[in-house]
């Protein structure tokens, strides 16, 4: 009975090694750790040593460093930053802040955790350290004093750069410091809004916004990267802070991260004592980029119906997608890349076919990162009112369609993943 038993621990412990070693190759960009803020307690770890691209994470150090000139009394809230034409030409997410204009550091800094403005970043690097590439260089060595051992910064934004990586346990150290030794500076972190230049600008951190306890941090994005995630919480007296790098889209890592903050939270009243590690079965990363699907056009012998002029009405037709039943859950996004494409996305309706395919032409190279198989579709549909021509993203998975829509509505486009039959 004994023998029998090792064996099937054996063959229990070989399986769990190969799933492991298969998520990995299968999730090249997905690292993820979380630990307890107060005791350095590791509650989730899962390939945190691992180098990633840290994307617009990269400004908790730019802050970071802001931070502490402003401490040191060399930098105060009120100064102006002067914005240079290398800034203002940077490339969004971004304020758009012409050449020569001026900014106040505490706008600046809200719009670097609220905004994620690249432009900011690099006029506030300038400001601070005379240049970007001296900048960074302060960056990395603040990131060698405070434990950063696998961090290396090019930048102030997070831009791509084959050479600015991290891992997720640095980032963590990263966030821990950020908070302790900045402690009045902590609820720009959890701001949800601030306005500039007569336009207001809200957060797209829906964990904040929604996760029971949470007190804020970072989200970042490049295709290199995937989505990422710095979140700090707190429950019963318990600091986390978690970290999740290379999520497939933002909803799947918004939802990993508060799974596994939960899993950590419920491990802490489960055993009071010290926690050192555990594992949980990771998203599914970005797929890699592919290359320019065909147009479809589809017959436009449509049964007629009621289209308005303003079709798509997204208020109307979100209402009846979130009454379908839960077979349709468009949370279903931790699967692989069999998952049927069936799924579709609308972007917007035009009078004229050529406006509809000129605007998904327009949009691909936005949205190819996250959906590389996506089919152009111009969906005529003839009305009392006439024929508006729907523009589509099709042949694309549930999880590719809400990736699609996270990566367009923050650039203010109107986009609603469909299921099948809509």
């Amino acid at each position: 009975m004994k023998r029998q038993l090792i064996g099937l621990l054996g063959t229990l412990l070989a399986v769990l090694v190969l799933s492991a070693t298969g998520q990995a190759a299968a999730n090249p960009k997905y690292a993820a750790f979380v630990m307890h803020e107060g005791t350095g307690d590791v509650l989730f770890s899962r390939y945190a040593d691992e180098r990633r691209y840290p994307a617009s994470l990269t400004k908790m150090m730019t802050l970071y460093v802001l931070f502490e000139d402003i401490e040191a009394g060399r930098i105060s809230l009120d100064d102006k930053i002067k914005v240079s034409a290398n800034a203002a030409r940077q490339p969004a997410s971004k304020l758009g802040i012409r050449a020569g204009s001026t900014i106040k550091v505490e706008t600046a800094i809200e719009a670097l955790v609220i905004k994620s403005a690249n432009d900011v970043a690099t006029a506030v690097a300038e400001h601070v350290a005379g240049s970007e590439q001296a900048f960074a260089r302060r960056m990395t060595r603040t990131a060698r004093d405070i434990g950063m051992r696998s961090t290396t910064f090019r930048n102030a934004s997070g831009l791509p750069n084959s050479r600015q990586v991290t891992t997720a346990r640095d980032m963590a150290k990263l966030a821990v410091r950020l908070r302790q030794d900045f402690p009045r500076h902590q609820p720009f972190f959890a701001k949800t809004s601030f306005s500039w230049g007569g336009n207001t600008y809200r957060t797209h951190n829906k964990v904040m916004l929604s996760y029971s306890g949470a007190t804020g941090l970072k989200t970042g994005y490049t295709r290199a990267s995937g989505y990422n995630l710095a979140t700090s919480a707190q429950r019963q007296g318990h600091p986390l802070v978690g970290i999740v790098l290379g999520g497939r889209s933002g909803s799947t890592r918004n939802r990993h991260m508060m799974q596994i903050m939960d899993q950590s939270f419920a491990k802490i009243r489960q055993r009071p004592s010290r926690i050192k590690t555990a594992f949980l079965r990771p998203p599914t990363p970005n797929l890699k980029p592919g290359a320019s699907a065909p147009v479809m056009l589809a017959s436009a012998d449509l049964p007629e119906s009621d289209v308005t002029a303003d079709d798509l009405n997204f208020q109307q037709l979100a209402q009846a997608v979130s009454s379908l039943p839960a077979s349709f859950d468009m949370g279903q996004g931790d699967t692989d890349m069999d998952e049927p494409r069936n799924w579709s996305v609308q972007v917007g309706a035009y009078r004229r076919e050529n406006q509809a395919l000129d605007r998904l032409t327009a949009m691909l190279p936005t949205i190819e990162g996250v959906a590389p198989k996506a089919d152009r579709l111009v969906l005529p549909n003839r009305g009392r009112r006439g024929t508006l021509y729907r523009a589509r993203f099709a042949q694309v998975t549930a999880a590719e369609a809400e990736a699609v829509c996270d990566v367009l509505r923050p650039r203010g486009e109107d986009c609603l993943a469909l299921p099948p039959g809509r």
